[in-house]
């Protein structure tokens, strides 16, 4: 995710079993889908993504590490940071609620500690893991309005760990 302006620009496409060309390919390798307690879909009942860098047991059942990504030229007037993220803490923030938390920190260090104690606070489970690059508007969106907080009502936002 790229923070221009304040605002969060996805840069990847997620590659969970919900899509239809991920699930044909896994299913393609032999590999089936089985849904967790919240109704999450999984490969073969073990990984809430279909691609993945390790998970080596899982390449034989069409799992791949080849990640679907978009080319954008870096605008260091408006661009703050590129963000890395893996689905242990994408699975419980949105793309802005990173940026708005990384915006109001001082350095990417504190962004990253932030972010990934947040993940696990929220309950993630998963590996919450976070690089932060930041570039020539590091620190010129913040804004005072957007406070982050570290507790969450998940009923009301419609998210559920």
């Amino acid at each position: 995710m790229l923070s221009r302006k304040g605002h969060a620009i996805k840069l990847t496409k997620d590659h969970t079993p919900d899509r239809k060309d991920e699930r044909k390919r896994i299913q393609k390798f032999g590999g089936f889908l089985s849904w967790n307690s919240v109704g999450q879909a999984n490969v073969n009942g073990r990984l809430a993504m279909t691609r993945s860098i390790g998970d080596f047991h899982l390449k034989s059942s069409g799992v791949i590490a080849e990640p679907e990504t978009r080319r954008l030229s870096v605008q260091h007037a408006n661009d703050s940071f590129l963000a890395l993220t893996t689905d242990g803490i994408n699975f419980l923030l949105s793309d802005q609620e990173i940026c708005d938390v990384i915006n109001q920190c001082q350095d990417p260090t504190e962004a990253a500690e932030i972010i990934s104690q947040q993940a696990l606070q929220y309950g993630s489970e998963d590996n919450a893991t976070i690089v932060i690059i930041p570039f020539g508007a590091w620190g010129k969106h913040k804004s005072s309005t957007k406070i982050y907080s570290m507790s969450r009502n998940f009923a009301s936002s419609g998210r559920w760990a």
